[in-house]
């Protein structure tokens, strides 16, 4: 665990530092822009129910850095992510939010009108709601949730003038929850995002 978690520590730095270096000779303002949608988000691997999809929202900024005469940029995203699962058997709900950082590499392909693009890259997540709740009554999770999380993000989308659209998969690698709750649950979440680059 601690060494997966140095593993993504060293990927990211090194993805803002090839950011900020490329961005120094070349001397490109970065693209800004805002994104939302749909997170459709379920616990991969629990144990202890049989986990089914559920939906939340996902809202943030980021920043695109081009490298120069190459079709490769670099995105670092700050962003507001509503993940957790229903459960299959019950109208229970389990609600687990975070503030999620993902770095992300993205290809871009030119063509007439459009440009299709496809990304991936490492994020980290701080936990800032657990609890589990169904119709009538809610419990506090937090002492039984991990408050730091991290995985991954794969997707593809497509950006027409200032509209940016895209389809993302979001997969945890560490666990949602500490032994006392769940020690093998893992986010995992679909998401469909729009946004608007300045």
């Amino acid at each position: 665990m601690k060494s997966m978690k140095k593993t993504f520590t060293i990927l990211s730095l090194f993805l803002f530092f090839a950011v900020f270096s490329s961005q120094t000779k070349a001397q490109v303002l970065p693209e800004f822009g805002i994104k939302g949608g749909v997170n459709y988000a379920t616990f991969n691997d629990a144990e202890n129910f049989n986990a089914e999809y559920k939906a939340g929202v996902l809202l943030g900024a980021y920043m695109k850095f081009n490298v120069p005469a190459s079709p490769m940029a670099i995105q670092p995203e700050v962003l507001y992510a509503q993940y957790g699962a229903a459960d299959e058997d019950s109208d229970v709900q389990f609600n687990v939010n975070y503030v999620q950082i993902p770095v992300l590499l993205k290809f871009s392909f030119d063509s007439p009108g459009a440009k299709p693009n496809v990304f991936f890259g490492p994020y980290v997540g701080f936990n800032t709601k657990a609890e589990v709740k169904n119709e009538t009554v809610g419990f506090n999770l937090e002492d039984d949730a991990n408050s730091t999380t991290y995985g991954v993000v794969v997707g593809a989308g497509i950006d027409v003038s200032k509209i940016r659209l895209g389809l993302r998969y979001t997969a945890g690698l560490s666990n949602v929850a500490n032994d006392d709750f769940d020690s093998s649950a893992k986010n995992g979440a679909l998401a469909l995002t729009v946004g608007v680059g300045f």
